[in-house]
């Protein structure tokens, strides 16, 4: 279950002619035991030109069952809310969601 803390990875895909812009691919939460309390595939809204499936492992098929963005969005929000929140360049992953989480609760 959810824990005081919690760490997050979101994987991105490469969208627009160079596949340099991002988009929100996948989302993964665990518990401080490492525990994976969730895990989604994001349906993509834009044209996806590169999977970066070197580094993100995500190929076309995993997202034929992606759920909205706003709604992993959403359900991200109400996990990370008042939570202590761990994880490497966080910043880009908050970016991504477009979500805030204050400071003193970032690790």
């Amino acid at each position: 279950g959810l824990t005081k803390a919690v760490a997050v990875d979101c994987e991105m895909l490469g969208v627009g002619p160079t596949g340099e812009d991002s988009i929100l691919a996948r989302v993964s939460v665990v518990n401080v035991f490492g525990k994976c309390v969730y895990d989604k595939y994001v349906k993509p809204s834009e044209n996806v030109t590169d999977y970066r499936t070197a580094v993100s492992g995500i190929r076309p098929e995993h997202l034929k069952s992606g759920e909205d963005f706003k709604t992993v969005q959403k359900e991200v929000a109400d996990i990370l809310r008042g939570r202590i929140l761990v994880g490497h360049a966080l910043h880009n992953d908050l970016k991504i969601l477009l979500l805030d989480h204050p400071k003193k609760k970032i690790r």
